[in-house]
């Protein structure tokens, strides 16, 4: 996302994600408010400007889209009733709800929702140069040449043909649209409301100066979702109430929602806070044993592993680095390297069997532990971008398994039969395999005049005690398996140093140790084109620019390192829209090459810690994309905290139904 490397706060991975009545019907609470903590303000309620999560966090309860997640996975009607297309996907057609209506903060009713509001939200996307308008830029007709004021908007492809029926021209086929009506970019809003706000709202003549749309005050916007937002006070508490005239009412049974800020909410914090009845769920610290030990004392029978999701976080190789200290201050963070070893370090890492001897030596479990300790480190291990079961083929062929048997086509000898890339084990780890493709790059690297070891250069986040002790974990890995072939070097910075790289030049590392990705719609493009040579969101983290910008060296190692290959491949897959399987199949094909390239080093997905509840688990939606799992309509507490017992029936009835359904 527009280099937007998500950050995913505890309270998303901990709200609970089906209505069984598992419990006795007195202990579901329907009348209990959800209390919790935030550790950030809200920058913006203008949800069609904003990617942050500290923003969508919150409008994604006041704003409903066209589609969104059923507590199954499922895409159903919000605003839009049925949608179709023609035959290769490339105009889309929504019919839209007839009675759903804006409300002003005060719960008056203020005007109906129409297909017009979609067509308005988009021009004021692109009139303000909304962060998220690269999803949908030069996939909707015409509006990349309005962005470029070549055009008029009435030209652009999204039209409304009538009150209730909404229609978008696409400049190609997109099976996955659908999904990404879930997402910001094409929410709606009022014109006369927007207009309303300041000359700088008018559509056409955008001035951010002049337009208090969005402002953070509750009266700044309308409200067609489950819940209004009643109070914001800065840096104190944010509180939320149902809409008592929301269209889906019968589907929120959480009256009230307030947010305390802390802007220390450790899980200690959190903990202590649960403990005392305070808030819904909370998680368990594994940093801490005496918090531990009550925990366990106290809880024992309801302490649970919170589930993975379809976030990833992993580390890119810098194929030329240009910086060696940090741009902020040519004193700071400076590289212990000589000039020799600067250059050798750059010539190793274009050498794809160098790339891949790291990535066998690094223990990846060791790593995860520091964050959820030992008994965890496994659970959330993730061993390839994409989500392993993020789509399916009709065949319930998951997409891990696609990729797989890619990788096995690919390369026999480094992918055997019994190789996974299923969560939760360590696909790659393999010191003696590590040792052998080492051994050939150096074979290889030799006759290009580099001296061994190898250093690298990481940098890493002194301020953060979990990063710093996995860059510990990392080194003692690939030193202790590579013995004499490569070292690294670890440049311990501030939190203000290690994030003030802006542009592909400013990176100052060998090894990128913090990119993390998820996605924005229900496809594995969303995944894979953050690899793109030409304009992909991890090419800063490569060190490489887009396009637009590129050097003829960084064209030159584009090609040099396959990525050119890899978009032929990713391309080719976009252009399958008739058969979905065959779709994903070539999807996985592009994947498996450039796991086989191994460009990055897969971490772990968030999820997989300790933590207890009061939220009745699999109530919410569920989606791994979208805005629809930061909901709290559908979600259920309890006047109990749910035990593991408990929880695992939810789990079971939840898969057996939501089996069926697929």
């Amino acid at each position: 996302m527009y280099n937007k490397m998500k950050l995913f706060t505890i309270f998303s991975i901990l709200m609970g994600s089906i209505s069984f009545k598992i419990l006795a019907a007195n202990d579901i609470n329907s009348s209990q408010p959800f209390v919790g903590f935030y550790g950030s303000d809200p920058e913006t309620l203008d949800y069609l400007y904003t990617y942050k999560h500290v923003d969508s966090r919150h409008f994604a309860n006041f704003i409903d889209g066209l589609l969104e997640h059923d507590a199954y996975g499922n895409l159903v009607g919000a605003m839009a009733t049925h949608w179709s297309s023609n035959e290769d996907a490339s105009i889309w057609t929504f019919n839209l709800r007839q009675g759903a209506h804006w409300y002003t903060d005060e719960g008056i009713e203020y005007a109906e929702v129409t297909a017009h509001d979609f067509v308005t939200g988009l021009q004021h996307a692109a009139d303000f140069q909304s962060q998220t308008l690269y999803l949908v830029q030069e996939l909707i007709e015409n509006l990349d040449d309005y962005v470029q004021g070549t055009v008029n908007f009435e030209e652009v492809g999204v039209t409304a043909l009538d009150d209730y029926t909404l229609q978008y021209h696409l400049t190609a086929p997109a099976p996955y649209f659908p999904s990404l009506t879930t997402y910001s970019i094409l929410l709606p809003v009022n014109q006369e409301f927007l207009e309303s706000k300041g000359n700088g709202c008018q559509l056409g003549s955008p001035d951010f100066s002049a337009c208090s749309f969005g402002s953070l005050s509750p009266d700044s916007i309308l409200y067609n979702g489950a819940y209004i937002l009643k109070n914001f006070t800065s840096k104190s508490v944010i509180e939320y109430e149902a809409n008592p005239n929301y269209w889906d009412k019968s589907q929120v049974y959480i009256p009230s929602v307030k947010l305390i800020y802390a802007q220390q909410a450790d899980p200690t914090t959190l903990f202590l806070a649960f403990d005392r009845g305070e808030i819904m769920a909370a998680p368990i610290d594994v940093n801490n044993p005496s918090i531990v030990a009550a925990a366990k004392k106290k809880y024992g029978d309801s302490i649970f592993v919170t589930d993975t999701n379809a976030a990833i976080s992993f580390a890119t190789f810098v194929f030329n680095r240009q910086q060696y200290h940090s741009p902020l201050n040519e004193s700071v963070d400076i590289s212990p390297k000589t000039e020799k070893q600067r250059e050798d370090t750059k010539t190793a890492i274009l050498n794809t069997n160098f790339r891949q001897g790291i990535q066998r030596a690094i223990d990846t479990a060791a790593i995860n532990g520091q964050a959820v300790g030992e008994e965890l480190k496994y659970t959330s291990l993730r061993n390839m971008l994409t989500q392993p079961s993020f789509v399916t083929t009709t065949e319930n062929e998951t997409y891990s398994q696609l990729v797989t048997k890619s990788l096995q086509a690919l390369e026999p000898n480094l992918y055997p039969q019994e190789f996974t890339l299923e969560d939760g084990h360590m696909a790659y780890f393999d010191p003696e395999l590590a040792q052998e493709l080492m051994a050939t790059a150096r074979t290889q690297l030799e006759k290009e005049g580099v001296t061994f070891p190898v250093y690298l250069d990481v940098l890493v986040n002194g301020e953060s005690e979990m990063h710093f002790r996995s860059a510990q974990a990392l080194k003692q890995s690939i030193e202790e398996h590579l013995t004499d072939q490569v070292k690294i070097n670890l440049i311990i910075s501030t939190r203000h140093h290690f994030q003030a790289a802006k542009t592909a030049e400013q990176i100052n590392t060998d090894l990128y140790f913090s990119s993390a990705w998820s996605p924005d719609y229900g496809d594995p493009k969303s995944y894979l084109d953050i690899l793109d040579p030409d304009a992909g969101d991890l090419l800063k983290s490569f060190g490489l620019s887009r396009k637009v910008d590129e050097t003829s060296e960084e064209t030159s190692i584009k090609e040099h390192i396959g990525l050119k290959i890899f978009k032929c491949l990713k391309d080719k897959a976009n252009l399958e829209v008739s058969n979905l399987d065959k779709r994903y199949a070539m999807y996985a094909e592009a994947e498996a090459y450039a796991l086989n390239q191994a460009y990055f080093i897969p971490l772990y997905s968030s999820g997989g810690s300790y933590a207890i509840s009061r939220i009745i688990p699999y109530t919410k939606s569920y989606s791994p994309y979208g805005l629809s799992e930061m909901k709290f309509k559908r979600m259920q507490l309890s006047s109990e905290i749910i035990t593991a017992t408990q929880r695992d029936q939810y789990h079971e009835n939840w898969l057996e139904y939501r089996n069926k359904k697929h």
